[in-house]
């Protein structure tokens, strides 16, 4: 049975009514009315109306009650006790804090060291403030130094900043000419949204296991950051020319030679057994940042999380761009609707670029763009650009920006 059909308990009002009303009359009939049936508009009837009424609000609390145990249903109310059953790694990923790396620079090179304090804010605007997580140190004879800087309030509101914007020092320091952000602001979103979370708790059983299963470290990538809405786990290949020229380097002759020289090979090359790739994808498809990488990498690297023989590597995603191009024609006949028409395929223009973008290894598919604008109602259709193009998991389509959308004008059937 689909999940979208599971029902605890009937909730039809009308139903309910029907079933008052014949259990009335059999009622009425063993009661010595033989034929006995309640006529449209007997006062009976209305008993049974507001009977129906309350026993249909009582059976809709009952269903929401039983669906609101299972995950699939869980709602805001509910979902959170679901997870509590697998205590913390079950918990709903909180707001973060949006990130960046601030560079503090010296009005001239010092013969000491300069230390920048733990805690030392900076702001765009008097009114979002980030502040360093760690000391940092400027050695002598060096001109600046960079260290990464939260935003003090999690959410959204320390996010849009670029390069360059926040360059105000709220904690002035001696010797300190400027400091300002380098890197755009990244990872602050709001808590968990509740479909991640859902997708989260799904596969959580995985994260149980400690041999390194490919859902484990999804699971855990996924806990790094509430802007993580996929994740996906490779181990990359062996490059067996490239082994044998690092072989015939270290002139190998013996067997131990051979094994420690292979494992050094692994290390450095980051290919073959005991390497694993990680990569993720943040919401409305866009790319981690370095900032989102180190997260990512913190949270896998514990020592109840990472097997002991792997070698964990923190990737970007590879974008592959695509573009939107399409020509349509709407039938004479539908003139009227032209207008909504018309609407309603730029919004499936902009769905499918959504989706297009919103998981890894998602295949670029043309047909769906086709499908959503047929659906509007359009008569005749041309897709110029996508093209189909099949993607690797740690691949992702990037909409590259140009979307031409053409209406055409009315076509005879």
């Amino acid at each position: 049975m689909p999940f979208s059909d599971l029902q605890f308990s009937e909730t039809d009002a009308r139903k309910i009514q029907d079933c008052l009303q014949r259990v009335y009359e059999e009622v009425r009939r063993a009661a010595g009315e033989p034929g006995y049936r309640l006529a449209p508009a007997d006062p009976e009837r209305l008993v049974q109306l507001a009977e129906a009424a309350a026993l249909t609000q009582v059976a809709t609390d009952i269903d929401k009650t039983g669906k609101g145990n299972l995950l699939f249903f869980a709602d805001e109310e509910t979902i959170e006790h679901i997870g509590s059953l697998y205590g913390n790694r079950g918990k709903r990923i909180p707001a973060s804090h949006a990130l960046t790396t601030i560079r503090y620079t010296l009005s001239t090179p010092r013969s000491v060291r300069t230390i920048i304090p733990r805690g030392n804010r900076t702001t765009p605007d008097n009114k979002v403030f980030f502040s360093t997580k760690n000391a940092i140190e400027i050695p002598a004879g060096e001109l600046y130094g960079d260290v990464e800087a939260e935003c003090t309030i999690a959410g959204m509101v320390g996010m849009g900043f670029e390069s360059g914007d926040i360059n105000n020092m709220v904690d002035v320091l001696p010797f300190i000419a400027t400091a300002e952000n380098i890197t755009p602001t990244s990872g602050g979103t709001d808590i968990e949204d509740i479909e991640a979370y859902r997708a989260r708790l799904q596969i959580l059983p995985e994260s149980f296991s400690v041999a390194g299963p490919d859902g484990a470290y999804v699971f855990w990538a996924r806990t790094a950051n509430p802007g993580i809405v996929d994740a996906k786990v490779w181990m990359p290949e062996l490059d067996l020319q490239s082994f044998a020229g690092f072989l015939e380097s270290w002139g190998i002759a013996d067997a131990a030679g051979f094994y420690n020289a292979l494992g050094d090979y692994y290390r450095e090359s980051g290919t073959g057994p005991g390497n694993v790739n990680v990569t993720v994808l943040m919401q409305d498809g866009e790319l981690p940042t370095e900032e989102i990488m180190n997260q990512v990498k913190e949270t896998l690297s514990g020592k109840m999380r990472r097997p002991l023989t792997d070698y964990v590597h923190v990737v970007e995603p590879q974008s592959k761009g695509f573009d939107v191009a399409v020509r349509y024609w709407i039938e004479t006949e539908k003139a009227i609707e032209a207008t909504s028409i018309i609407d309603a395929v730029d919004k499936a223009v902009d769905q499918y670029i959504a989706w297009q973008k919103s998981r890894l290894g998602l295949d670029i598919l043309p047909d769906i763009l086709h499908k959503l604008i047929m659906d509007c109602g359009v008569k005749r259709l041309e897709i110029t650009e996508p093209v189909f193009q099949i993607l690797e998991p740690n691949e992702v389509a990037q909409f590259s920006g140009s979307k031409t959308v053409i209406y055409e004008g009315f076509e005879d059937a």
